[in-house]
């Protein structure tokens, strides 16, 4: 008897025929739609938005769960996938952040997370800005090691996560301003991050001083100074923490001038770093590529 280990291997095998082996690869988009059958008033929300932004709907993390069959016991296994913004693809090693979602229970709700989204954040967000997939939940609760935190929105390389238990206790258009750029901070970060091969002509401004250091000048204002000189807006980290003296890295670079940009007009940036050439230039450079990659003020 011939086995076939191969698909490829089957026309090289005289006992075996191109049929006898079959593949079964699924699309990796099918967790991320409503099943074909069911035709509930989410599911049928969830498409309507995959089909007008091109990025799916999600109100729950849980992308996949069904049977496959008992074990020796008899107890019945299951398959379960979850959506885990802390994966990406290719990844060498784990991250000290876990996520945990509480999740909207009524149509309301989730049609109210929605209408925010389509007015708030979708508008600004076009071309590569848009995520994979967004997941609205009532809240989200990041652990990073042993620290508790609830952040307003959290990213993946699959979907960018946004909390909306705060958005019944916006009275007015300021708060509901300070959320929004709260949110669009996250996802401008991670967006401009997974795009950072655009951004060139922004990194080659200050390409002499990223990572670099400086004798620290004691006083905050001082050392702000000498970074503005340089073209930076924000300091350099170790262990997360704001380092005095030091010269950031090119991602924090890159996501303090996209919040600056996206936060603020140029006369209001050239008016603000008027003594410092290099911000206000690396920020029109940031604005033009954000542009280009899709994002509307």
């Amino acid at each position: 008897m011939t086995i076939c280990l191969a698909v490829g291997l089957s026309a090289l095998l005289p006992g075996c025929k191109d049929d006898s082996a079959t593949v079964n690869v699924q699309d990796v988009t099918t967790p991320f739609l409503p099943g074909s059958a069911d035709d509930s008033e989410e599911a049928q929300l969830r498409r309507e938005f995959y089909s007008t932004y091109g990025s799916f709907l999600l109100f729950n993390d849980t992308l996949q769960h069904y049977e496959t069959g008992r074990d020796v016991n008899g107890e019945m296994r299951y398959f379960t996938e979850l959506l885990d913004l802390t994966y990406e693809v290719g990844m060498s090693s784990y991250t000290n952040s876990k996520y945990t979602f509480t999740l909207l229970t009524g149509m309301e709700e989730k049609r109210a997370a929605v209408a925010y989204l389509q007015e708030n954040l979708l508008p600004h967000l076009t071309g590569k800005l848009r995520p994979y997939s967004w997941l609205l939940v009532d809240k989200i609760t990041r652990d990073f090691n042993g620290n508790i935190s609830s952040p307003y929105a959290a990213s993946g390389q699959r979907a960018v996560a946004v909390a909306c238990n705060v958005l019944p206790r916006l009275k007015n258009e300021s708060q509901k301003a300070t959320y929004t750029r709260n949110v669009m901070n996250v996802v401008i970060n991670k967006l401009t991050t997974d795009n950072e091969q655009a951004f060139d002509e922004f990194f080659r401004v200050s390409a002499a001083y990223y990572d670099g250091t400086f004798t620290d000048p004691k006083t905050t204002a001082a050392n702000t100074a000498i970074l503005n000189e340089a073209g930076f807006i924000c300091r350099g980290q170790e262990l997360g923490r704001d380092v005095n003296g030091l010269y950031p890295s090119q991602s924090l670079d890159l996501n303090a001038f996209a919040r600056l940009v996206t936060g603020n007009t140029s006369e209001t940036i050239a008016t603000r770093y008027a003594q410092y050439p290099l911000v206000v230039q690396k920020a029109e450079i940031m604005r033009r590529i954000l542009t280009d990659l899709g994002y509307k003020e």
